[in-house]
């Protein structure tokens, strides 16, 4: 399937109302512009972590808050290791 839409002079386009309800796309919505040697394509991206809650099997409960901040106090900790 192939759409045209037209780039407003602010950079923006509007993508076209049944392609947005085929691919589930809602107002704030990530899409990732993946660049090739000649155009691009446009996939819909992941909205940042939180949206892997409940994406990977795990026994007992999650304490997604706890793994977060976890993750986060070692991107700290690596990036002064690096400083």
């Amino acid at each position: 399937m192939s759409e045209i839409v037209k780039v407003s002079s602010k950079g923006q386009v509007t993508l076209p109302a049944g392609l947005r309800k085929r691919l589930n796309i809602k107002p704030g919505t990530y899409l990732r512009l993946i660049e090739t040697e000649h155009d691009f394509r446009v996939t819909v991206a992941p909205q940042g972590i939180s949206s892997l809650l409940g994406k990977v099997p795990v026994s007992g409960t999650q304490d997604f808050k706890r793994v977060r901040d976890a993750a986060m106090e070692d991107r700290i900790n690596e990036k002064h290791a690096r400083d």
